[in-house]
Formats: C-alpha cells, structure tokens, sequence
C-alpha cells in the first residue's frame, strides 16, 4: 500500500516536471520563432554595428578670396588622432595601458593619460562616434601611432580639413574665424526649429562653425556636407575593410569685395601711423583704431582693418566701436544750415575766440570772419556753433540721418553695432527723450540715495542727543537738509530732462550726445561725395561652387535717397576740397597729388571725456578722418579714427593718404621718360 501511494507520487511530480519542461522548450520556440519571424532586422542590425563603424569624413570648407583672386583662407589636410569609445574600455574601467601609451606617443606635455580619459569622459555620449583627442599632429607623432597599431585598440589617425588663414592676420576682422559650435548655439538651434524656422542651422556636438566675420555670416555656404564611410572593425575596434563610402559635399567659396593690395596698404599704414604716434607725448596711448575704404557707387567695401588685429579677442572697431565724430560731422551741420535756409554759403559769421553764448566753447581757428568755405578750411569752432544754433538739433538729426548716420549700416557681418540704444548714435527726437528720461532717472537715484544717507545719520544724533532742546535742533536741521536735497534734486531731474542751447552747440561740432562706428562715417562721407545716396555696404561680391558656377550674387542696395539739392551738396563738398587746399587743415597731406585727383575731406578730433583720456593734467584726443576721391568724379569714400591720436590731420590723415595712394597707383616708380608717377583708378 506504501509502495502504491510512493509510486502514485512519483508519477504525478514526473507529470508536473513534464509540463514545466514542455512549457519552458514551448517558450523558448516561441521566443526563437519571434526572434526571427518578427525581430529579425532588430537583431541582424545590432550583430552589424558589433563588426561595423560609420565614420564621418569632413566636408572641406569652402575658400576665402579677394576681389583680384588672392586666396585668404583655404583648408588644408591635417592629420588627427581619434579613439573609438567602446574599444579603449574593458569591464566598465578605461584600458590603462593603452591611455598611458598613446599619452606618451602623442609627447605633449598637456596630453596626460588623464586629460585623454577627461575629453573621452565629455563625449562618453556618441558612442558610436569616433572621439578627436588632438588635431593638428605633426608627422613625427604619425608615425610613432602607426607604429604602434596593433596595442592600441580603438585609436586611429584620420586626415581632416584644417582652416589655414594664408596671410596671417591680414583682415582678420572681416574672414573672423572658425570653433566648435557651443551648447548656447545647439540650444538655440533647437528653439528655432521647434518655432518652425525654415532657416535654423542643422549644427551637431563636434561641428566646427563660424564665429565671427564672414565665416559666421556665410556659414551655411562656406561649411558644405560631410560625407560618411561604414567600415568593418576587428574585435580591437580597428577598421579592416570598407563597406560603404558616402564622399562629402565641399562648401561654396567666397569671393570678397575687397582688394589685397589695398587691403595691405591700409593695415600697413594703419600700423606704422600707430607706431610713430606712440613716440610723440600728445599720442603715446594710441595702439586702437578702425578704417573702412567704399565704392561710392555701388557700396563695395575695398578695405577694412580694426585694431587690434586680434579677431578672437578684440572687437571689430570698424562696425562695433563707437566714437564722437569730432570735426568730421561739420559738413551735416552745414547741410542743415544751407537746406533750412538759414544762412547762406558767403555768409561771413566773426570769431571772437570763443562761441558767445555758454559754455562759451573755444575755437583753434584764428580770431576773424568766416564763411563756410573757410570756416570748413580751418575747422572753425565758433562759425559751425552759429549755425547750428540756427538751423536747430532737429534739423540737424534730420539730414544726418538722411546721410546714413543713424542705425546700423546692414553690412553683412555679424554683431554689427545697432546704435538703437538712448546714448548711441544721432540725437534724433526720440534718442533725445530717451537719453533725458535716462538722465533725469539718474539724478533722482542720486538724490534719493543722499537723502536716505542724510536721514540715517540725522537717526543717529537723534538717538544720541540728551535733552529735547537738542533733539529739537537736530530735528530743524534735518528739516533743513532735506528741504535742500528734494530741491536739489528737482531741479536736477528738470535739467536733465530738457534740451539746452549748450547740447546743440556741441553736436553741431561733433561732441556731445552722438556716437558713430567708423563704417557709418564712411557711408556718410561716401552719400556725401554721390549726391546723397546711402548704399547699404557688403563685404562679399558672390559664392561660387568647386566649378566656379554662381552660387548667390551681392548687387548694391540704395538704402534712401537724401533729400538734399544739388547746390547744397555742391557747396558743402567745395568746401570739403578747401580742407585739402592751401590754407587748408589737410593741406599737407595731400599737397604732392595731381592736379587732376583733388581731395575733398574733414579732419577731426574728438575730446570722448571717458577713463584713460584724462591723465593728471594731460588730455588725450581720437583723431578722425573722412575723404572722397576724386572730387570731381568720386570713386572711393574713406573713414578712419584713431584712438588717442590727437589730430586727424596727424593721425588718421597719414593712413587715409597711404590708402588713395594705392588706389590711384601714386605710390609706383614713374614710367621711363616721364616725370611723375602713373596714375590710374
């Protein structure tokens, strides 16, 4: 009965491991079945990217040339070292020995085995996505990687573009530069495409991008498509064979609108103005400054150069620096005068030394009568004060925002200065509130801040006074005190908030509440010498592609028209030539021209009030410069200022004569048998 009762159990657990035995190789079948029925492409993909590798091959970037076809910018193959994140790692740890070795082949004191694993650490991210640990290697640390292939798994040396910049820092400011594209710009990438915006970039972790200048604006032409090569990879993570290989899309090239030997001519000129200003007392702070040479006709920018040339670190000055035009901007307090009728071109306006009215503003010019052709000559303080005071600061915002003083210029570079802010720019109507509202906010803060102060301390004697009698006279001076600082105070805010005859004076003679980048003044000298059209300036003439087709073509852009007569312009740019006449304050710089190229210019100089230009007793100055040439056939307009360099005529005058000599070919060795040197535009 015993044995029958054992056997019955036996039976019965046989039973049940049957079933369970069934039931796992049923779901092992089914899960086999599934496995290739339905996850067949799954699995067959992840046993590919087991053995295979897509690696990216970079897109050259398109080259940078000038106007007359020297090559600025072009890429170059280099050679990087990269490593394959999976393969350099074993058992969750980085493979030490392979770290150290390649820190030590690579020789560079800055490449340690841990700063490797940091880079690696930061892109642990892209698996899959080959890691550059350092660009740029020289062939001797090629060859000593390649030496040793076969003990460092997942390390490979690949050749890439490399930016070159052919002329060193030669208009750095107008090329900029190239970096890897940072999170702020993925991020705002991402919220340009979220917002549906057809022009969003398409930048990845790792891409290099422009930063600045024209490889920033032109990006998306300069930076072509990447191409890509699948490979198969041993079980070290080393490449063996190809696959398949996508070749890359070049970038467009671009050709500048400036020319290379005006170009240098400025820059050099530019430096060696700098370099004798820095010997002289009046000037030795100088080392800062911008110049911009146009087309008058069509808007082209032929030169540019900012100082310093560093671009990485240093602003452009020449579309971000802000500079009191000095002197330069009496020609648009002239058009004022002569278009509002308020004066007449021989009109003769007496210098007594000084304007009559307060602040009572001094004149260098000789004590007499002026009239606009040589109070223009002579930069006459007290003539240009006169009319001013006549034609009144709306008129003369008007026509200098006719003349393209107001607002940036559009020229297609990045971060160009707007001017949109209340102490930048002209003092049009509305700057001019905006700037007394500021102004008027001001003083209230400072007064009210001298009043809490005066109420804390007049706290404290009360709190120490001993008897009423002394309460009581602290409390009548206090009463007192405060009764002057809220009157004060008003009358300050009431100040600051209007409009004196003693701000338009000093507009009228470049100082006071303006500011303009150098670009914009020459746009206003260029709109002067054209008959008063405000072409918006471009730096690049057109993209081309590796076949040199057309890819996209700048064409000038009039911005507007000024409504101004001929006869004003005629006369205020035959008074402009009056500076560079005998007599004139430019006079000497120009006197060795042909007869047939005149100058017509304004010199400048500027008192900017800010920290460094007022040192002990000593006062600095930025020199100005604007011109236009010829006189009687324009062709180019030049602007340039000079930080710290005392006088236009002695500073800024020395760079913007080097540049029309290039123009105008009067810089080159007289033909054999004549005796004056050839001349061509």
């Amino acid at each position: 009965m015993l044995q029958e009762r054992e056997r019955t159990q036996v039976e019965k657990l046989t039973s049940w491991y049957t079933v369970a035995v069934l039931l796992v190789i049923g779901i092992l079948l089914a899960k086999l079945g599934w496995m290739q029925l339905v996850e067949n492409e799954y699995y067959a993909s992840r046993a590919d990217a087991q053995r295979s590798r897509l690696l990216t091959i970079t897109a050259a970037r398109g080259d940078i040339s000038t106007s007359d076809g020297v090559v600025l910018v072009t890429d170059h193959s280099s050679y990087q070292v990269t490593v394959d994140y999976l393969a350099i790692r074993e058992d969750g740890a980085y493979k030490e020995d392979v770290i150290k070795l390649l820190s030590k082949l690579l020789d560079d004191a800055q490449m340690t085995p841990e700063k490797i694993i940091e880079i690696c650490d930061a892109n642990r991210g892209y698996l899959y996505k080959p890691i550059v640990i350092k660009k740029d290697l020289d062939i001797a640390a090629v060859s000593r990687i390649e030496a040793h292939r076969d003990v460092l798994p997942g390390v490979n040396i690949e050749s890439v573009p490399d930016r070159t910049y052919m002329h060193g820092t030669l208009a750095s400011h107008v090329l900029g530069y190239i970096g890897l594209v940072s999170q702020e710009e993925l991020d705002t990438q991402t919220e340009a495409q979220n917002a549906g915006d057809e022009n969003a970039t398409n930048y990845k972790m790792g891409d290099y991008v422009g930063k600045v200048g024209v490889e920033k604006q032109y990006d998306a032409y300069l930076r072509g498509v990447n191409g890509y090569r699948e490979v198969e990879v041993n079980a070290a993570g080393r490449p063996v064979s190809d696959v398949e290989t996508i070749d890359p899309q070049n970038g467009n090239s671009l050709i500048l609108t400036i020319d290379y030997d005006l170009q240098f001519a400025l820059e050099k000129a530019m430096d060696e103005t700098i370099a004798r200003l820095q010997t002289q007392a009046r000037s030795d702070k100088a080392g800062a400054g911008a110049g911009v040479l146009l087309d008058v006709n069509t808007g082209k920018v032929l030169a540019m150069v900012s100082r310093p040339d560093d671009n990485i670190t240093q602003q452009n000055r020449a579309i971000q620096g802000r500079y009191l035009p000095g002197s330069t901007f009496k020609p648009v307090t002239a058009v004022a005068a002569l278009e509002s009728g308020v004066i007449s071109d021989t009109e003769k306006i007496y210098n007594p030394g000084r304007y009559w009215e307060k602040p009572y503003i001094k004149t260098t010019a000789p004590i007499g009568y002026y009239n606009l052709y040589n109070g223009m000559a002579l930069s006459d303080n007290v003539y240009f004060q006169e009319l001013g005071n006549r034609a009144g600061i709306d008129n003369i915002a008007k026509y200098g925002e006719m003349l393209g003083l107001e607002g940036s210029t559009g020229i297609d570079l990045a971060y160009e200065s707007s001017g949109a802010r209340a102490s930048e720019g002209l003092p049009t109507p509305e700057k001019r509130e905006m700037y007394q509202q500021k102004a008027a906010a001001n003083w209230g803060v400072y007064w009210d801040k001298k009043i809490a102060e005066a109420e804390a301390d007049f706290a404290k004697e009360l709190a120490l006074a001993t008897s009423e009698e002394e309460k009581a006279k602290i409390e009548r001076r206090r009463k007192s005190t405060i009764a002057i600082y809220e009157s004060e105070k008003l009358i300050n805010m009431k100040w600051a908030a209007e409009w004196h005859a003693a701000d338009t004076f000093n507009v009228s003679i470049g100082q006071g509440r303006q500011n303009y980048t150098p670009l914009q003044l020459a746009v206003y000298a260029s709109a002067l010498a054209n008959g008063g059209t405000v072409y918006q300036p471009y730096v690049v003439e057109k993209v081309v592609d590796d076949e040199g087709n057309i890819v996209m073509e700048n064409q000038p852009v009039v911005k507007q028209q000024a409504d101004i007569s001929e006869d004003t312009l005629r006369k205020v740019k035959e008074a402009m030539c009056r500076v560079t006449s005998p007599g004139g304050g430019a006079y000497g710089l120009f006197a060795n021209f042909p007869s047939d190229i005149r100058i017509a210019a304004k010199t400048g100089t500027a008192q900017p009030g800010r920290t460094g230009y007022i040192v002990g007793t000593k006062q600095y100055y930025d020199g100005l410069f604007i011109c236009y040439a010829p006189a009687d056939n324009p062709q180019v307009a030049f602007a340039c200022v000079m930080e710290y360099g005392y006088s236009g005529s002695g500073s800024a005058g020395h760079v913007a004569k080097a540049v029309l000599e290039e123009y105008f070919a009067l810089n080159q060795p007289a033909a054999e048998g004549t005796t004056e040197s050839a001349v061509s535009p």
